[in-house]
């Protein structure tokens, strides 16, 4: 079969399109080029052989995305000229978050209270809980569900509580 660049060019586009933008790469392309010229030259009876460039060109859009690139080494940077970007805020809110849990999970009854704690602070598994309660396991999920419901709601209070007090 006779193609030219401008049908492998037609076909890299196509294919690059279906992941998002489309590519305009020449290396690329006569990579597609030479890599078409080898397999028709390999087989002599091709059927279809606009599906059999399309493949072949296809497969050298995946190797190139697939291909390693070549990374600097940033253990040659001196230290002095690198930064970390402080996480003070970030700190900040999480440290309030977790208050604002624990504060919910005080208001939580004693006894969700009770199978919260011996779920996610003291990492019980459910059987071992509906075994020392006497429950199925059926009631302690639906309980530890309904209990990660109640907090979502309190938090969400609270929340909304805090924001229209500043």
């Amino acid at each position: 079969m006779n193609f030219t660049p401008m049908q492998i060019r037609t076909i890299v586009r196509a294919i690059t399109k279906q992941t998002g933008t489309p590519l305009h790469d020449e290396d690329l392309e006569q990579e597609a080029a030479l890599r078409a010229v080898e397999a028709f030259g390999r087989n002599r009876v091709i059927e279809h052989p606009r599906a059999f460039l399309t493949k072949i060109v296809r497969d050298a859009v995946h190797d190139h995305w697939r291909r390693r690139r070549p990374s600097e080494n940033i253990d040659t940077i001196d230290q002095r000229l690198l930064s970390e970007s402080p996480a003070f805020e970030e700190l900040i809110d999480k440290g309030r978050r977790a208050q604002m849990l624990h504060r919910a999970i005080q208001r939580l009854c004693p006894r969700k209270r009770s199978r919260w704690q011996l779920f996610y602070e003291q990492d019980r598994s459910i059987l071992e809980i509906a075994r020392d309660q006497g429950r199925t396991i059926s009631a302690v999920k639906m309980d530890l569900l309904r209990t990660r419901h109640e907090l979502a709601r309190i938090l969400a209070r609270t929340s909304i509580t805090a924001n229209t007090q500043r």
